[in-house]
């Protein structure tokens, strides 16, 4: 519930309040009598109350530690890291907080990075509203779960091959899930990424090597996301906003299924997709989004028949026409072996490797070059 608003029912509802609380508290008895008995108060003293209430937000970080947190309180190396992903004092607090608590149960191979990717991740867009107590126990929640993205996706030990490597520039260079260099939404300097659906040069679904979309699904997708996190370090504190053209998608060729089988990867790893646009959606996946109705509202879904219908719908978060890239209906033209090098800056060996096996593919004829990637589409008379 917003406080701001509770105070305003409890001010201007203070008779109805009351009798209210009153038959609610004889009806579950001494359960409910200590928090009618505090609601009553603070309906009959409601700025007294109101004050008390912000004081005690403030001071949430004395119960998990002994002293406030000071520039001085972490090592070089820390403070470099909270500089980059901007971390307010608050989340500086719950930080510390986690990494000086006790009984937490989490894993030894834990890194400072991992703990602030997924406090940012939680902040985004203050759905905390404020209670940083319970801010840090979704927090602890989403990093109890470590293990459980070491074992599914290999969080922690994944590494580039020649193999995830190879497959990453297949999609990149057909405009699949590319993030583009200070290319930023307008609301919240958050990451654009994106997407066109086109698998013109790919086999029906059932034809396709045993494992080819599980590979992407579990492997690809988890060492891509993790090279975001270090790449772009408001991917986890504002979230990535993602635009994704879908006139070309083949629903033969996708497979959904083991998309579905692991929707739940947000809430293992720290990657955070806070709007997701679409445009050129078919009428099979204008109903999926009816039928998902205020779920896919919550989490950010929605479609467009045309981009410039998404640019009206979306104005204040999508990039001017001209810093949309081509391959999903704008103007800019983009140098994708550009975006790898900078999705591996932070990454000498990866990146080594991405050299080394685009200039292979290069040779081999491996990468694609479709007309989409670099020519804009044909202007509406």
């Amino acid at each position: 519930m917003n406080h701001e608003r509770s105070w305003e029912f409890s001010q201007s509802n203070q008779s109805c309040g009351i009798e209210v609380l009153v038959a609610w508290t004889c009806q579950n008895g001494s359960f409910g009598t200590k928090y009618a008995r505090r609601c009553i108060k603070s309906i009959l003293s409601p700025q007294k109350h109101k004050k008390q209430y912000k004081k005690t937000m403030s001071d949430w970080w004395k119960e998990f530690l002994t002293e406030d947190v000071t520039s001085k309180s972490f090592p070089d190396d820390v403070s470099s890291l909270m500089e980059t992903y901007q971390l307010t004092h608050d989340q500086q607090r719950l930080f510390q907080s986690i990494k000086t608590g006790r009984n937490l149960f989490l894993s030894e191979d834990l890194t400072d990075e991992d703990i602030m990717w997924n406090i940012g991740v939680v902040g985004i867009n203050g759905k905390h509203r404020g209670d940083f107590k319970f801010y840090r126990k979704t927090v602890i929640e989403r990093l109890q779960r470590f293990e459980e993205a070491e074992k599914r996706y290999q969080w922690h030990s994944g590494k580039w091959t020649k193999e995830s490597m190879r497959v990453l520039i297949g999609q990149w260079t057909c405009g699949m899930m590319v993030v583009v260099p200070n290319n930023e939404s307008l609301d919240m300097g958050s990451p654009m990424i994106y997407t066109k659906e086109w698998y013109e040069n790919m086999p029906l679904r059932e034809d396709l090597p045993e494992g080819f979309w599980k590979y992407r699904a579990t492997v690809v997708y988890p060492l891509m996301v993790r090279s975001i996190c270090k790449s772009y370090p408001m991917a986890t504190q504002k979230g990535l906003v993602s635009l994704a053209n879908m006139t070309d998608f083949d629903w033969d060729k996708y497979d959904m299924n083991q998309k579905m089988e692991h929707s739940d990867i947000q809430a293992v790893i720290p990657n955070k997709l806070r709007r997701m646009i679409s445009i050129n959606p078919d009428d099979r996946m204008k109903e999926q989004l009816k039928d998902f109705g205020n779920i896919a509202k919550k989490y950010g879904f929605v479609m467009y028949d045309t981009l410039e219908e998404a640019e009206k719908g979306e104005d204040g978060v999508l990039p001017p026409k001209d810093q949309i890239p081509t391959w999903v209906g704008g103007s800019l033209q983009v140098d994708i072996k550009d975006c790898l090098k900078h999705l591996f800056r932070r990454e000498p060996d990866a990146l080594k490797l991405m050299e080394e096996v685009y200039a292979e593919m290069e040779a081999n004829g491996e990468i694609l070059h479709p007309e989409f990637m670099k020519t804009p589409p044909p202007t509406k008379s």
